[in-house]
């Protein structure tokens, strides 16, 4: 008897990460269940990348919350001379749409990606 074998679907969306959510990237989640965020050479000044959610991808975003009422968001390393790839917390999983918004102004243009899988 052969091994069933899942297959998942890995998608890579670029985006420049921008501090107004007007001017982020929206970024579907249609059937992804995890992914991750990879993000540039960044100023120490950003610690956090704030995740913005939406029912609907011209509504209004609002900032994501945790079942426990803290924000979802990622907090970033100190070290800012070389690109980092970090995981996106679940509750991102929850709505069908989202934008990346850094909690400074100096990570406005900075060059990232994400990436999610089903």
């Amino acid at each position: 008897m052969s091994e069933v074998k899942i297959k998942r679907r890995v998608r890579s969306i670029s985006l420049a990460i921008s501090t107004s959510t007007s001017s982020a990237t929206t970024i579907r989640l249609d059937d992804m269940a995890g992914g991750a965020i990879s993000i540039g050479t960044i100023s120490t000044n950003v610690t956090k990348i704030k995740i913005y959610g939406s029912v609907s991808e011209s509504g209004s975003f609002a900032p994501l919350a945790k079942t426990d009422g803290t924000e979802a968001e990622v907090t970033l390393s100190g070290q800012t001379t070389s690109a980092k790839i970090y995981s996106l917390p679940d509750e991102v999983f929850s709505v069908p749409f989202i934008k990346a918004v850094p909690d400074h102004a100096d990570g406005s243009g900075v060059l990232g990606s994400i990436v999610l899988k089903s």
